[in-house]
């Protein structure tokens, strides 16, 4: 059967599925909600309502239009932590990306000067301070309860809800404008190690693990890790939270050829369904909940409170790092394509980790981790790309294969000090890259050439002095891993051994025009790859919001059908909805301040 004649039968199925599943939501506008309502809301979550702000508004002299006086003292501290995870991770009004805090649809921020946090011109009068996308309201979830009565009170109500942790969402989906929020942050009770973990209703142990709180991020893992002599599949961020959206959208990292996705690492969740129910899902319990919670999306089919994981003995890591800026591309492409040469072979011995090709004059990085060759092994399955630095000569400033103790010792020396820039307004999309694709000399070719081709797009894209473009290329797919078949991400990703991200940066203060310019470029970049990978997918947590099939790329046709099937059962209102996620309604008012293609 042709890829396009699939497509279509897949397309007429889903649309079947589509118009006979889902309610419409039924979204109150939240000036409706009276204040008895939201006192009573108060009281039974114990306080924790609060009103949510943007992160900046300390700084600001009008606040949606009206006078609002600034706090020196507040937009000090949110100057000295704009740029820095740790403090946005921390503050609900704050996300990772800036545009995701504002209203794209309508140029409204509230925003800084991403390189000069304290720069008046974009906070001082007459300059507003708008609500943009930032939730009214949220509740600093401690319990179980307090989601319960978030849900009850949204089911009541019509009140959008939406799920936020650490604010690392690309694609918009843990902010709505005039939306009440579930801030999931503040969920981490202590961890808890377990060598001989038995999920509920199990026989059986099922090894080594860690719980977690869905708010746990990867840096206090990784440093539990180091202490209990461990190794914990996991992300390049800190500040990401493993028991989020990250196992819900699958999850990858650098140790993901040997130890595959969040999803194959997964033992055990406990959540908290549309109705109110908290249920434990495992491989033996809610086998359906289990499979949807792994891959099928965050803010879709429940309120992850609590992930047990896989935890691995630890594990000696050799490093191969290169970096060198070079004044014209001729280098840069040399390098892609030794890596399309190589890439097939490198998953094939368990190579993972991350390539960034640098513009004329900007830095280029190779980082690449492996969990189970040797030091000898390793300087001669790397002798490729270390002889190809030793041939740049001085412009070649890193090129070294050196051995690391653990994986938590290589995120601490190596991942953490490059952790990617925050506070910046960008844009994203992505494509798997399948394997068979780089064991040819046609297909590499083929490959090299679209990763060129697809980099002078982005190139030739917004143009500005604070921000950037950027093509990286995550050599973190699975393809050589044997998973059980019991997740819901698509079938794609275990075909995959690059999975390649395409971004645009913009201005914080951009307009309309540029924010559309942006999102219609990386949508062109990465058409390129689509173009030479048919059948293929995306990561849905790092993927173009305007995806050209999502169902397809996300999950495929099967997980799709059964993903929507088991959406209808368990939450037939739309309760928990979000942007392109299973049984979403585009006309939700939520959306709309989403910027369109041109």
């Amino acid at each position: 059967m042709s890829f396009s004649l699939y497509l279509f039968i897949f397309a007429s199925l889903s649309k079947a599925v589509s118009a006979s599943a889902f309610n419409e939501r039924s979204t109150t506008s939240i000036s409706s909600v009276t204040s008895a309502q939201w006192s009573s809301l108060n009281t039974s979550v114990n306080g924790r309502l609060h009103a949510g702000y943007p992160y900046a508004k300390p700084c600001y002299s009008f606040y949606n239009g009206r006078p609002s006086p600034p706090n020196a003292g507040q937009c000090s501290a949110v100057v000295s932590g704009y740029d820095e995870e740790v403090p946005i991770a921390s503050n609900f009004g704050a996300y990772m990306n800036e545009n995701w805090a504002g209203c794209q649809a309508k140029a409204q921020s509230c925003a800084l000067d991403f390189l000069k946090p304290d720069d008046p011109s974009y906070f001082s009068t007459p300059h507003n301070c708008f609500q943009g996308s930032v939730p009214n309201y949220y509740i600093d979830v401690r319990e179980v309860s307090d989601v319960q009565a978030a849900l009850k009170f949204a089911d009541s109500t019509g009140v959008p809800l939406v799920i936020k942790n650490a604010g690392h969402d690309y694609k918009g989906r843990s902010s709505a404008p005039n939306s009440l929020a579930l801030w999931m942050h503040n969920v981490q009770p202590p961890l808890i190690r377990d060598r001989e973990f038995t999920p509920e209703s199990c026989p059986s142990s099922a090894g080594d693990s860690v719980t977690m709180g869905t708010g746990q991020g990867f840096g206090d893992l990784y440093d539990f890790a180091e202490a209990n002599n461990i190794t914990l599949l996991g992300g390049s961020s800190s500040t990401v939270a493993a028991a989020g959206g990250w196992v819900a959208g699958g999850g990858h990292g650098a140790l993901s050829p040997l130890y595959g996705l969040a999803v194959d690492n997964a033992l055990q969740l406990k959540a908290v369904l549309p109705n109110g129910t908290y249920v434990t899902a495992n491989r033996c319990q809610n086998r359906d909940i289990f499979y949807a919670l792994r891959g099928g999306g965050g803010s879709t089919f429940g309120v992850t409170m609590e992930m047990t994981m896989q935890a691995h003995p630890q594990v000696t890591v050799q490093v191969a790092l290169v970096r060198f800026t070079s004044q014209d591309l001729g280098p840069v492409n040399d390098l892609i394509s030794i890596c399309t040469q190589n890439g097939a072979r490198w998953n094939n011995e368990r190579w993972g980790g991350y390539i960034f090709p640098g513009a004329a004059g900007a830095q280029t990085t190779f980082f690449f981790v492996n969990p189970v060759l040797t030091h000898a092994q390793a300087v001669e399955s790397m002798r490729p790309i270390t002889d190809f630095a030793t041939s740049l000569g001085n412009i070649t400033t890193l090129n070294l294969v050196i051995t690391q103790p653990s994986f938590p010792e290589v995120f601490k020396t190596f991942i953490l000090p490059g952790a990617e820039a925050v506070g910046l307004s960008e844009t994203i999309a992505s494509r798997l890259i399948p394997l068979s694709l780089m064991e040819t000399p046609a297909g590499q070719q083929t490959l090299a050439e679209a990763i060129v081709k697809a980099g002078d797009i982005l190139a030739n894209g917004v143009q500005n002095n604070n921000t950037e473009s950027l093509l990286q290329i995550l050599a973190v797919g699975p393809g050589n891993f044997k998973p059980d078949g019991t997740s819901s991400v698509t079938p794609a990703w275990y075909q995959a051994g690059w999975h390649i991200i395409a971004g645009q940066g913009f201005p914080n203060n951009a307009n309309y025009s540029t924010i559309q310019k942006a999102f219609q470029t990386v949508h062109e970049s990465a058409q390129v790859l689509r173009d030479i990978t048919p059948g293929s997918g995306a990561y849905q947590n790092e993927a173009d919001v305007f995806e050209p099939h999502p169902e397809q790329s996300f999950w495929g046709c099967e997980n799709y059908l059964r993903l929507s099937i088991l959406k209808r059962q368990i939450d037939p209102k739309n309760l928990l909805t979000c942007w392109g996620c299973i049984g979403w309604d585009r006309g939700d008012p939520r959306y709309g301040c989403y910027p369109t293609l041109n």
